[in-house]
Formats: structure tokens, C-alpha cells, sequence
């Protein structure tokens, strides 16, 4: 059985400005190279949100 993520449009918009961030097209990036992006714009949002947490 497969395993499928369904993304929001907002996690979408993170990876493509990975992407893009790191010289990639989104629209024909690999897939291997779409799972780091996904992966490191997964690692900012749970940075962001640390982040926001002690400031409070």
C-alpha cells in the first residue's frame, strides 16, 4: 500500500519557494529533490513555531 501525503496549498507554496530558493524548478524537480524541500519547509514551520513559543 502507498503512502500519500495530501498537501495544503499553503504547504505547497513552502516547497516551491524551497525550490526555487535552491535553483530547482518546482514544476520539474524530481521527486527525490521535492521530499528534501518538503522536509526542510516541514524543519522551518516547526522551527518558526519554537521560535514563537519562547517569545511568549
Amino acid at each position: 500500500m502507498a503512502n500519500i501525503i495530501i498537501k495544503s496549498d499553503e504547504r505547497k507554496a513552502q516547497e516551491a519557494k524551497i525550490l526555487r530558493d535552491f535553483g530547482y524548478d518546482p514544476r520539474s524537480a524530481s521527486k527525490e529533490v521535492r521530499e528534501y524541500a518538503d522536509a526542510t519547509a516541514q524543519r522551518s514551520r516547526e522551527a518558526i513555531k519554537e521560535m514563537e513559543g519562547k517569545r511568549k
